[in-house]
């Protein structure tokens, strides 16, 4: 809040997990697990009303929204392993947008819409890897065994995740194209879950 004072948000039993504000900061994309399984929820940050997204059998977890708040893209093991979908909230209509592998999760959206980063699993272990939703091409973008939580800048160009170095917790930055990376040195203790703030400073 304005005042920097706590809010408890949710407290329904069960989980109540992986929150994210709409672009405007009006909504919250929130997963519940009230009713049941995992289901993907938005509430609206004034009145509290709670509206519910995704109604399947499947564990539905992870949402974030499109640049233009008009959808939801969010983690689901429908298809038999985790895939990323995005969902229209005005019409519902669901679209698997991850076909490469057997693990594509946490996804993020550049603010374009165009390019869709995830962690993605292969033999060698879990990677930032992107996908361009214009051209349908897929690129993993790191070569460490345990990547995870990617953000993508406001500029849509780089995107920052939590890998290992030495053992050690620590920030890695790649760009969406994947010829620039840098880690980012941390002196004390170990780094985990990044996340750009809204505006480049």
């Amino acid at each position: 809040s304005a005042t920097g004072s706590v809010q408890n948000v949710t407290s329904f039993p069960g989980l109540n997990g992986a929150p994210r504000f709409s672009p405007d900061g009006q909504k919250l994309a929130i997963t519940l697990s009230k009713d049941g399984n995992p289901e993907i929820y938005v509430m609206d940050t004034r009145s509290r009303a709670l509206q519910r997204v995704t109604n399947h059998f499947a564990i539905e977890t992870e949402a974030s929204w499109t640049p233009d708040g008009n959808s939801l893209v969010f983690t689901s093991d429908r298809s038999g392993g985790p895939q990323i979908y995005r969902q229209s909230l005005a019409t519902g209509a669901i679209e698997r947008l991850t076909f490469d592998g057997n693990y594509n999760a946490r996804a993020s959206m550049t603010p374009d819409g165009r390019f869709l980063a995830m962690v993605h699993q292969d033999a060698g272990g879990f990677q930032i890897a992107v996908q361009d939703l214009e051209r349908g091409s897929f690129s993993i973008l790191t070569d460490t065994p345990l990547d995870e939580s990617p953000s993508i800048a406001p500029n849509g160009i780089m995107v920052i995740y939590a890998t290992l170095d030495r053992g050690r917790g620590v920030l890695g930055v790649v760009s969406i194209d994947g010829r620039v990376k840098v880690r980012l040195p941390s002196s004390v203790g170990e780094v985990r879950e990044p996340a750009w703030s809204p505006f480049m400073f």
